[in-house]
């Protein structure tokens, strides 16, 4: 074997061993387990949880998200996994078991005919909303709000992403048709934008992490100066003030630092003159769809319907907030077409579909080394390297394998002979 012939086995070699690597491990493990074998500073309350787990999943509750996030209940769950760094994160609990859920899932990430699930096609009204610009911010805002939202429903790898001007792709692998009505009412809900006082001892009470009654802790991160900042504070459950934002604009002060200078409707108008004036060097939190974005000071009664939100903003977290308080899902979404794959159908064309390559793959091996002896079993090893790299590829690049991808796969084979 030459030196040229050596170099190129080498790095034949080193991308197939790369794409074992990438592919590793090809399917899903236990979420139970996973969640078991992560732990750490294990006790007898975390042995508990698990214990409840595993009889939830073999019980009535086959889900193992489900069956984990039942039986974890009100337990802080952060301290058995430091490494995830949850304790700012606005659901500490539901962020540590989709990270363990990101986990457990198998490299190569199923379709909806393969694994089950649901599929919504998502439609905005956009005759309120005027420009081109405008309707795509909207787009976008409301994909951030469906993905937070999907979160929550303990799906390992949703796929959200905009279809074309004014609609919304959403695809839930893995959810059962029993959550389904449930998340067709979380996607179809309108995102209110609250606003609610803040504690007057607000700091005192997020150092020792105490939620007085009528009240809870609600965090927001932000970038400043390239760096990672967590804003916590203690507000009240009920809004003071829902919507009334007529439209907002990003605007400079006189240092050039971003501001954000908003106009009432006139209803809005009356009950924001009240709240600024009654609360005038109190905090009032801006929030969105349960989540913070901002708690700007009232330092003056604001009687004209107009104001100004300033803050330590950069730039996209100045548009991004203005974005938010002209609220991108003040209009209706509608569900175009939903579309539902029974987990067991998936499970049963996923036999299928490998019996199907494997038959296929066997044939074309068995006829090449009939057919061409030698050669053919050289051929062979070409076509099983051709296999691993192609599948190691799509895991790398996050490539769904649905069904006709399977075909796609056995058709390339038979291309490669």
């Amino acid at each position: 074997m030459n030196r040229n012939n050596i170099w190129r086995f080498i790095l034949v070699l080193l991308v197939i061993l790369w794409s074992i690597y990438e592919i590793y491990p090809p399917t899903a493990k236990d979420l139970v387990q996973v969640f078991h074998d992560r732990g750490m500073n294990r006790d007898t309350n975390f042995n508990a949880i698990v214990r409840q787990a595993t009889q939830l999943e073999n019980g009535n509750i086959k889900n193992s998200y489900d069956s984990l996030k039942n039986a974890v209940g009100t337990n802080d769950i952060t301290r058995y996994f430091p490494f995830y760094e949850a304790k700012n994160e606005q659901h500490p609990t539901t962020y540590v078991l989709n990270r363990l859920q990101r986990e457990a899932s198998g490299r190569i990430k199923l379709g909806l005919d393969l694994q089950g699930g649901t599929s919504f096609l998502v439609r905005m009204d956009t005759n309120s909303i005027t420009g081109s610009s405008s309707t795509e911010s909207a787009l976008s805002q409301a994909v951030e709000v469906l993905r937070k939202r999907v979160d929550r429903l303990g799906v390992a790898e949703p796929l959200i992403q905009p279809q074309g001007s004014d609609r919304i792709l959403v695809q839930l692998p893995g959810l059962s048709a029993a959550d389904q009505e449930s998340a067709e009412e979380s996607i179809k809900r309108a995102a209110y934008l609250e606003f609610r006082l803040v504690h007057p001892k607000s700091d005192e009470l997020v150092r020792q992490n105490i939620e007085e009654p009528g009240f809870e802790i609600l965090r927001h991160k932000s970038r400043h100066e390239g760096k990672e900042e967590v804003e916590a504070y203690e507000v009240e459950k009920t809004p003071v003030m829902v919507g009334g934002i007529k439209s907002a604009m990003v605007t400079r002060d006189n240092m050039g630092e971003p501001v954000i200078n908003f106009i009432l409707d006139s209803e809005g108008t009356e009950k924001f003159a009240k709240i600024t004036t009654d609360h005038v060097n109190e905090k009032l939190a801006i929030i969105l769809d349960g989540e913070l974005y901002s708690a700007p000071n009232i330092k003056t009664p604001i009687l004209t319907g107009s104001g100004e939100i300033t803050g330590r903003y950069d730039q996209r977290e100045a548009f991004e907030l203005q974005n938010i308080l002209q609220n991108p899902l003040r209009t209706r979404l509608n569900i175009e077409a939903s579309r539902t794959v029974d987990p067991t159908l998936g499970a049963a064309s996923i036999r299928s579909g490998v019996k199907a390559a494997v038959i296929g793959t066997l044939l074309v091996a068995g006829f090449m080394i009939v057919y061409y002896m030698v050669a053919g079993l050289v051929a062979n090893v070409a076509l099983i390297a051709n296999l691993v790299i192609l599948m190691g590829v799509m895991c790398s690049v996050g490539t769904t394998l649905t069904l006709p991808g399977i075909a796609g796969v056995v058709l390339t084979v038979g291309m490669a002979v």
